[in-house]
């Protein structure tokens, strides 16, 4: 027998082995690229977790079998009204059991259900389906994945990095207005989150677009117009060092300017996703989310 109950702080470490073991063999089912995860990679996981349970505990939830195993978890957030499934999973052989649909309507229940939200949704079929029988719009991803075309990408001048501890008031009302802009609400703290991992910086063309960066990937992006949006992109781009594997996901096809930045510096797309969304057209662009803060 299976318990759904409020994840607590106990849990964190057997939610994200919960998460990442299903994760990982759903992304060995369908033949996508995995990256090596580091002892650094987990912390940052569940000190992830962690936070959405601070800010947002009335989404985090876990599945419990009757000997005290966590075998699934869900969390969802909620900012300014606009509603992200954050991560859900269960243990690898307990799906296709209800436990997924369980945790899927809890965390529905947390936030306006007639209000904005998005899930950044897995290959899986099963989940596609899950998703669009509660009410969300499938739209389909590509992603940008591998290596870069030795001297295709140059800096763009106008662009500024700025280290995490140079990321001050400014910086973050920036990028909090453009969020409102794009997605209709902002997330701070879920920023500052993004920015605390080793590696990551926040890149500005002036107050017209930022990226939160990650050693070789985009964690989130966000622009007022394409061409800005794609100048952060190229900034990213531009700093990778030769031979690495880059990483530029969730790219719908409203993200023409960031398909064809990535195409054009030589990186190959292959599928990854879909974006569900409900009560909005499309997914906000010019805008790549978070996997983990939407």
């Amino acid at each position: 027998m299976i318990t759904f109950r409020a994840m607590t702080e106990d849990d964190v470490p057997a939610a994200v082995e919960a998460f990442d073991r299903g994760f990982l063999a759903m992304m060995t089912r369908h033949n996508l690229p995995v990256t090596r995860s580091s002892i650094v990679d987990e912390r940052y996981r569940q000190d992830r977790t962690r936070h959405l349970l601070r800010t947002d505990p009335h989404g985090s939830w876990v599945a419990v079998s009757d000997d005290g195993t966590v075998v699934g978890m869900a969390q969802a957030l909620v900012r300014e009204g606009y509603w992200t499934l954050s991560q859900i999973g269960t243990l690898p052989g307990r799906q296709g059991h209800g436990v997924g649909r369980e945790l899927l309507r809890l965390a529905l229940a947390y936030g306006d259900p007639g209000g904005p939200g998005t899930i950044q949704c897995s290959r899986d079929p099963k989940a596609m389906a899950l998703y669009t029988s509660c009410g969300f719009q499938l739209h389909p991803v590509v992603a940008a994945w591998g290596t870069m075309r030795p001297g295709s990408v140059t800096y763009p001048p106008e662009v500024r990095r700025c280290e995490p501890d140079q990321v001050g008031r400014g910086e973050l009302e920036i990028v909090a207005t453009i969020d409102r802009a794009r997605r209709g609400s902002s997330r701070t703290a879920d920023i500052l989150a993004m920015l605390s991992r080793p590696g990551t910086r926040l890149l500005l063309h002036e107050d017209q677009a930022y990226a939160v960066a990650r050693d070789e990937r985009i964690v989130t992006l966000g622009g007022h117009q394409d061409e800005s949006a794609r100048l952060v992109l190229r900034a990213m781009l531009a700093e990778t060092p030769p031979g690495e594997t880059i990483q530029v996901n969730w790219l719908t096809s409203g993200q023409q300017w960031a398909i064809s930045e990535v195409v054009s510096a030589g990186i190959e797309l292959v599928p990854y996703g879909p974006i569900m969304v409900r009560g909005m057209d499309a997914p906000p662009r010019p805008y790549i989310p978070s996997s983990g803060f939407g």
